[in-house]
């Protein structure tokens, strides 16, 4: 495969994580070949590379003469998903106290004014984009990049679990826990850091009550306002 294949499949397997990501997608939706090779403008063979690569990550799940569907989590796995991420975001951001910068600081503060002005302006996706990059940020400065990538694949599952299970419409994090954070990030505050990082966690995980809802996609739809980006 040359360059230029890889490249087109990672630009749809990018399209997919990242619908996935902003909870364009729910879980359990169909992701038909020719339906995705149509809304994303590609071959159904990169459209077929793309699916398989995400169900090595268990993002995506296909089943033999079915076809691949959107990974739809169990209340088992999103229990573990949240217990992970609650290990492995305490191991980040006491990397992040050891590590962060003056430059970091002011990247993490412009970044939450992107977060206030998607709530400013009532924008669902953007917003849910944004305040799960805070934590993929948080994991860049740590400097580990073992750890961003479980990260990604953490964030993306969050948001299917989040997607499927939660009990009213919060559907992002905490308005000021991210300012809080950077704050304590600042003073060098680690304990209150730590304490807090459970806490934002603990609240995100309280809203599920593992109920099933599905709404049908139309993937031309889901699809057309991620080409651009």
């Amino acid at each position: 495969m040359n360059d230029t294949a890889h490249t087109e499949i990672d630009r749809v397997c990018n399209a997919i994580y990242q619908a996935i990501f902003e909870r364009r997608l729910e879980p359990n939706t169909r992701l038909v070949e020719s339906q995705l090779a149509k809304a994303l403008s590609t071959s159904r063979a990169n459209a077929r590379q793309a699916l398989l690569l995400l169900a090595q990550k268990k993002l995506v799940t296909i089943a033999l003469n079915k076809g691949a569907v959107v990974a739809d989590p169990s209340r088992t796995e999103a229990l573990e998903i949240f217990a992970a991420r609650r290990c492995i975001e305490r191991e980040i951001v006491q990397l992040v106290f050891q590590r962060c910068n003056a430059e970091d600081i002011d990247a993490l503060r412009l970044h939450v004014e992107e977060e206030q002005l998607a709530r400013q302006d009532q924008d669902h996706f953007e917003l849910i984009r944004a305040t799960g990059k805070f934590h993929l940020l948080l994991a860049k400065i740590a400097g580990n990049k073992v750890l961003l990538d479980f990260m990604e694949q953490l964030i993306a599952h969050s948001s299917l679990i989040l997607e499927k299970f939660e009990t009213h419409d919060m559907r992002t994090c905490q308005e000021n826990d991210h300012s809080e954070m950077i704050n304590l990030i600042e003073d060098g505050q680690l304990e209150e850091g730590l304490k807090l990082i459970d806490k934002h966690l603990i609240d995100l995980e309280q809203v599920l009550n593992f109920k099933e809802k599905f709404r049908p996609a139309n993937l031309t739809e889901v699809f057309a306002p991620l080409l651009d980006k």
